[in-house]
């Protein structure tokens, strides 16, 4: 078999292709639809002189590539069994099986349009959706935000202690240098600063005990500012900005849940593919002909009982002090396991 019919195949399974593709935007509109209408409720209720209706129906618009990626795993896991008991019902999968064709090569083709997905989920992941709630947020939150709250955060590196503060509408930076002997040599407070990876630089600088000006100076090889990524949400971060907040975090408790959140991420794809191969060889192995009813609730039940099992085996990694790659790497490559040895008896 050439390397182009091994990624675009013949025929038939352009014609499988295609019937996962139907299912797969069926599925994905259905559940978006249900998620908009409940959205648009919960909105609803927070109507205000603030937040109107225009704001809401541009909240969700802005929020919308967000919740396609939230239910595109589940969505991807129902439309995938729902696909190949179609196929099963219909006497195609039988035939196909017949002409030569081998079930792994039917379920890869049957997995293309996930795959896909799984590629855009990625990107968006990294390139669009935190820049979209963002949006959101600062249409619904920022006409009614708390001016007077604060946030701070302690670092220290080189014998120098530095509180960085932010209220919302300014930001303020206390520097502390210690001496030889470890005592506090002096203290300088700046409101006018801009904060990098790799530098600080401090402008209009003063003398906190003397209240006398500074020349501005530049902290080169600072720390790394965990608040500049923490006040965007773990959730909503790009890859990359979760992965500098993980690397940002001093104390081991917050370090490793950050850590879990990041890996959940990366290794989303992986679980994703493991998860709906294990469905489907439940789906072949279990479930007979004309089934389409038992196979939804069974894609939905397996859906949700993977996301349970990532979260004991995460909780599981986090108390034991484990590397939460390998919490959730080995609880997806365990359904693999088992997902491939009932395959092969299908």
């Amino acid at each position: 078999m050439s390397f182009y019919s091994l990624i675009f195949g013949d025929t038939l399974d352009n014609l499988f292709t295609r019937y996962a593709w139907r299912f797969l935007i069926l599925t994905v509109g259905v559940f978006f639809l249900l998620d908009l209408v409940l959205s648009f409720l919960s909105e609803f209720e927070d109507l205000s002189e603030f937040y109107s209706f225009d704001k809401i129906l541009l909240f969700l618009a802005f929020t919308s590539v967000d919740a396609v990626f939230d239910i595109f795993p589940l969505s991807a896991i129902v439309s995938t069994i729902m696909c190949m008991g179609a196929i099963s019902d219909s006497g195609e999968l039988i035939a196909a099986r017949v002409s030569g064709k081998k079930l792994s090569r039917i379920i890869f083709v049957v997995l293309k349009p996930v795959i896909f997905g799984i590629t855009i989920m990625l990107i968006s992941w990294q390139f669009f959706i935190p820049d979209l709630q963002d949006s959101a947020n600062k249409l619904k939150f920022e006409p009614t935000s708390n001016l007077s709250e604060q946030k701070e955060q302690w670092v220290f590196k080189n014998d120098r202690f530095s509180k960085v503060t932010d209220r919302g509408v300014s930001k303020e930076v206390k520097i502390y240098d210690l001496d030889e002997k470890g005592n506090v040599d002096s203290i300088v407070i700046a409101e006018d600063f801009e904060i990098t990876e790799n530098e600080w630089v401090i402008k209009e600088v003063s003398d906190y005990k003397e209240n006398i000006g500074k020349s501005d100076f530049v902290w080169e090889d600072a720390p790394k500012l965990a608040m500049n990524y923490s006040m965007k949400g773990l959730k909503h971060m790009s890859l990359t900005d979760n992965y500098y907040y993980w690397q940002s975090i001093n104390e081991a408790a917050d370090r490793n849940k950050v850590g879990y959140q990041f890996w959940k991420k990366m290794l989303e794809p992986i679980s994703l593919i493991c998860l709906i191969i294990f469905a489907l060889a439940i789906s072949l192995k279990a479930l007979g002909r004309n089934k389409s009813v038992d196979r939804f609730v069974l894609g939905i039940l397996i859906a949700f009982g993977f996301n349970l099992l990532i979260k004991i085996f995460g909780n599981i990694s986090l108390i034991l002090g484990w590397s939460a790659f390998w919490g959730i790497l080995l609880s997806s490559l365990l359904l693999l396991y088992f997902g491939i040895r009932i395959i092969r008896r299908v």
